[in-house]
């Protein structure tokens, strides 16, 4: 099958109804029933396109979107508009489509709201919380059913909708939509149009090993699934975004991050999905490396995800500095069925200046070296010809796994499976952190480049690629960058393009030239088996100080852990849920914990685990945090950190010494064994004693001098 084949086809949109609403004083459950009235709509006849003023007014980027499109939309396809901006007019125009509604608890058991989504699509039952119902009255329509006291927590409610709604969903398509307000990913309600249009699941199941009955729910319905399909909207407040993708590829799912895209089920009918837009080449003969250059570029891939196709890559491609310089675009290519006239949009806007390349994996997001085997070629090889479609050369193709790896994973299989598959292009990039010692592969049809270093807001940039030139002697240097996901990278980038004048060496490239040129270097053996030469100098900028000066916030957090160890089951499982303790299974310490406050209040309000996971939750954060404290430890002493049990084996051959590493190793041998069950609270609670006694040794032994400053963290990943 063809992957766009996942998504049912939209009709092509005659004409516009367009609601400009500003709902007051209504909150989320308001936009709940809403855009599910949307879907409704539009499954009829793809027509009503709904502007939120509020979000217009608060939220720039995704506001002007909606009315960026809509003047785009009518000018270059000449569409007709109708504006209606009353909710009762609207309510009143389109109630016959709804055969009732149905109320779902949006206090306690918040998964009602996902049940009643659900419904919708399949019964055509709006999902109406009990503050909202007053709309439905008004208008007269019929209470069908009330989900409020039927089920004694969240999951029982998701078990019961697996059963009982999921056989006749279309199991290709599933939304997650989180339940843990006041969190903002409980927020991201813009999507229910797209979701009841096509019937899919709509439901909130943490695939975190904290909660293991919602992990286990989870995997029970994928049994079902029929994949290849897509999981929408966003991940739960619960689980890291790469836990949210490994175990939907595990079961030949893509991810499409779409909260923040709203008309999704009109954007789709607008455009050709059969329009072809090549990007030539440059000839290979412009593209010869020269011994002692330095060539950069740059890049700017969230193209996985809907919303940053929606609100124009944050508004950056609209900032006048576009064309300036040469800069490297991500457009999800699955936008070529779900936002066709958006992509034809871009291509008659682009300069020459602009390159466009591939997003996060492909077609969309996920991690092929987690695909089912009879499935993955045919992911790969769909990916190509929807990168060709969209006219990119190139892609970003991720790889990563939190249980046993901290940066990408390193599989020479997959990377080779795929060097196969995107062969006709100039080569493959990964890695959202930049690092000098992670793994890029050379060798193959096509080389795949780790990220090297990230240009971010507020940085030096160009200071940041002249000290690592001078770090680095190999010439000539590839430093592939991403640039940060950010309002302002543009400006920042611009500001900086008369300091690179002073540094003739420096030559900022296409991602299509910077590829050519090093499938040339290579060629010429002028790079060899690795990018970067190992250097003292690298270690300590990139292992070495680093690590030294996140050794003292371990023993800060490790003695903060011990402490919530000793708690009663109640009062842990609360603090847990409200710190950000699961930040740190993906985020360096430094960028979750500087802040003592903000970290204890990350998460405020997310309903804690139930008392049956109290071990699970506990287990999850001790180990996270041994495995921080284990590469502090061994980059402290300039030892690249990535593979779990490689860390460890590491750690207890230069710290065994002098540390007990008996409690490490423990942990990581029942994180090894979780699916198996976990130990009880209190053997948990002597190990989190073990590594905050050990996090005060290492601080000791390896931690920075008293007087030592230090400013140099690497850059934040985008």
């Amino acid at each position: 099958m063809q992957l766009t084949d996942v998504f049912p086809s939209i009709p092509p949109v005659q004409r516009l109804t367009v609601a400009s609403i500003d709902p007051k004083n209504e909150g989320i459950d308001f936009w709940i029933w809403f855009r599910s009235l949307q879907g409704l709509v539009n499954r009829k006849e793809p027509h009503l396109y709904v502007i939120d003023l509020k979000a217009l007014e608060v939220h720039k980027p995704l506001g002007a979107a909606e009315k960026h499109w809509l003047d785009y939309y009518t000018t270059r396809f000449g569409i007709a508009t109708e504006d209606v901006n009353s909710i009762d007019i609207l309510l009143e125009r389109y109630k016959d489509l709804a055969e009732g509604y149905v109320l779902y608890d949006n206090e306690q058991i918040i998964q009602t709201q996902n049940l009643a989504i659900t419904r919708a699509g399949l019964e055509n039952l709006l999902p109406v919380s009990p503050d909202q119902e007053h709309w439905m009255q008004r208008h007269g329509i019929p209470k069908r059913d009330d989900l409020r006291g039927r089920f004694f927590d969240d999951w029982d409610a998701a078990e019961w909708a697996i059963e009982h709604l999921w056989p006749s969903c279309y199991r290709k398509i599933y939304g997650n939509f989180c339940i843990h307000r006041p969190n903002w990913y409980a927020y991201g309600h813009q999507l229910e149009d797209f979701i009841v249009m096509h019937r899919g699941m709509a439901l909130d199941l943490p695939r975190c090993r904290t909660h293991r009955r919602s992990l286990y729910l989870y995997r029970k319905m994928m049994e079902s699934a029929d994949p290849p399909g897509c999981q929408m909207n966003w991940h739960c407040a619960w689980e890291q975004e790469k836990e949210y993708v490994a175990e939907a590829a595990r079961k030949g799912f893509f991810v499409l991050c779409s909260t923040g895209t709203p008309n999704l089920s009109i954007h789709g009918g607008i455009g050709d999905p059969n329009k072809s837009y090549p990007q030539p080449l440059p000839a290979r003969e412009s593209c010869e490396a020269e011994k002692e250059k330095v060539y950069v570029c740059f890049y700017n891939s969230d193209g996985d995800a809907t919303w940053a196709m929606n609100n124009l890559h944050s508004g950056n491609w609209l900032v006048p500095q576009r064309g300036k310089f040469k800069f490297g675009w991500g457009f999800l290519p699955l936008m070529v069925k779900l936002m066709p006239g958006m992509l034809q949009y871009y291509q008659e806007t682009k300069t020459e200046a602009d390159c466009f390349w591939g997003p996060s994996s492909g077609a969309a997001y996920t991690y092929t070296h987690k695909w089912p085997t009879d499935l993955v070629d045919m992911y790969l090889t769909e990916s190509r010809k929807l990168l060709d479609q969209t006219g990119q050369n190139g892609c970003n193709l991720v790889n990563w796994f939190l249980q046993d790896w901290w940066r990408e994973v390193e599989d020479e299989k997959a990377v080779r499976r795929e060097q196969e598959a995107m062969a006709s292009g100039p080569g493959l990039v990964c890695g959202l952190g930049g690092s000098p010692f992670a793994k890029s592969y050379l060798a193959g049809p096509i080389p795949k480049v780790h990220s090297v270093h990230i240009a971010n807001v507020g940085r030096d940039n160009v200071g940041d690629i002249v000290r690592f030139s001078r770090e680095c002697p190999t010439r000539p240097l590839f430093m592939f960058l991403f640039a940060q996901i950010s309002v302002g990278i543009w400006e920042q980038i611009e500001s900086e393009l008369e300091e690179y004048k002073k540094h003739p060496e420096i030559e900022i490239l296409s991602m299509d030239q910077f590829f050519l040129t090093l499938q040339d270097a290579i060629q010429k053996g002028l790079v060899k088996d690795r990018l970067y030469e190992t250097t003292q100098a690298l270690e300590e900028t990139w292992l070495r100080a680093p690590g030294r000066h996140r050794l003292p916030l371990c023993e800060r957090l490790a003695n903060e852990l011990r402490e919530v160890a000793g708690m009663s089951s109640e009062a842990r499982r609360k603090h847990i849920a409200d710190a950000a303790w699961t930040d740190l299974v993906s985020i360096e310490i430094e960028g979750v914990a500087r802040d003592r406050e903000a970290f204890l209040k990350r998460f405020k309000g997310r309903k804690p685990p139930d008392p049956s996971e109290d071990a699970d939750a506990l287990l999850y954060v001790a180990f996270t945090m041994a495995w921080v404290v284990v590469r502090a430890a061994i980059e402290a002493q300039g030892i690249y950190a990535n593979h779990r049990t490689q860390c460890l084996t590491d750690f207890r051959r230069t710290c065994g010494h002098f540390v007990d590493v008996g409690p490490f190793e423990r942990l990581f041998a029942a994180w090894e064994n979780w699916e198996n069950g976990v130990p009880d609270v209190e053997t948990i609670r002597g190990w989190c004693t073990g590594i905050a006694v050990a996090a005060r040794q290492l601080t000791d032994t390896l931690g920075p001098g008293e007087t030592e400053e230090f400013s140099g963290w690497p850059p934040r990943t985008i």
